[in-house]
């Protein structure tokens, strides 16, 4: 029975009469030699692990002799293969597709990334394994994973369903009070202090005035706004450009301790997602702007991850457990 090349004639037996053949098995194994035979697989394909995955199902391959027919939608799919790195911000959405689908239905995990976060594990926006999210069938090891290690993965899921027997890896975090946690991670205040590197400042009052005057100059491509974090202050910076001229002005702005500054995105249209991301990742607030919401991480999440006060293995209730929480469950394996 663990053999997927099994056919009919190996679950049950025919019987020849006059008139007919009739065929006797089990329901049981009936049903998971047709489940078995007819995978339809949703791809869900998130980083590099996802080009080994599209190879797997092109014509070299042909996994339709498998049985097995990519989906498009969740209704109509029983297989999710994650291939490639789970943010938290994606896991929401996995884990969406996955109620969606049509039961009963199975995962793999395939790639390093997909099965322990691999590289970026300990990163905060990075769930330590896709089975933090939804139950995990079947695991295929690789960075990435060649299209021959995919097909054992999905030959291993066979032989598991041919049996009727699944027993899938669910790794749920265990918080009891996620408040208390959050409570430790605080915020320092931002101390006014000397120039703290060797480049034009201006003042952050004459900010408006300053970007007019450079525009009217031809500097009418605003090429990034971006922040760091130095020990006692953050400090804006922008670049701009003049395509016409080939030039570029640099400046930057000591923001000071109330994080405040005007913004940028009625002047030029691309500061409209890059003050965003400042926001986002420093906590900076761009006065007059219209949509200052988070633009990577969750709207909820808490911190800003490139301030140096974050903690970088902080808890994101459910799918970010700490690092004690991860290291513990690796030794529990």
């Amino acid at each position: 029975m663990g053999d997927v090349n099994k056919s009919l004639k190996d679950i049950g037996s025919f019987m020849k009469l006059p008139g007919a053949n009739l065929f006797i098995t089990s329901t049981e194994q009936l049903f998971n030699w047709a489940k078995k035979s007819s995978l339809w697989p949703l791809s869900f394909g998130l980083a590099c692990c996802a080009i080994e995955m599209m190879a797997t199902f092109s014509s070299r391959y042909d996994l339709d002799r498998l049985g097995m027919i990519t989906r498009a939608s969740p209704r109509q799919a029983d297989l999710m293969i994650v291939a490639g790195t789970v943010t938290v911000k994606m896991a929401e959405r996995i884990k969406t597709l996955y109620d969606q689908m049509a039961g009963p239905k199975y995962v793999i995990a395939a790639g390093s990334c997909a099965i322990s976060g691999d590289h970026y594990r300990h990163i905060y926006s990075v769930v330590p394994g896709v089975d933090w999210v939804i139950p995990v069938d079947v695991y295929v090891p690789g960075c990435p994973p060649t299209p021959e290690a995919f097909i054992d993965g999905i030959l291993e899921l066979q032989k598991i369903i041919a049996v009727g027997k699944t027993s899938p890896t669910f790794n749920a975090s265990t918080i009891e009070n996620q408040k208390n946690l959050l409570s430790e991670v605080n915020t320092k205040p931002i101390k006014k202090s000397e120039n703290v590197i060797e480049s034009k400042f201006i003042d952050k009052d004459e900010l408006l005035s300053f970007i007019l005057q450079v525009k009217k100059e031809g500097f009418n491509y605003l090429k990034f706004i971006t922040a760091t974090d130095f020990d006692n202050n953050l400090v804006l910076t922008y670049l701009l450009g003049n395509n016409e001229q080939n030039k570029e002005v640099e400046f930057n702005i000591k923001v000071g301790e109330d994080l405040k500054v005007d913004s940028l995105s009625q002047i030029y249209v691309g500061a409209d997602w890059q003050e965003r991301e400042v926001f986002d990742l420093f906590g900076i607030t761009f006065n007059g702007h219209q949509n200052l919401k988070r633009i990577m991480m969750p709207d909820d999440w808490i911190g800003h991850p490139l301030r140096k006060e974050y903690r970088m293995d902080t808890h994101y209730y459910p799918y970010r457990p700490t690092r004690k929480e991860y290291e513990k469950w690796k030794t529990e394996l």
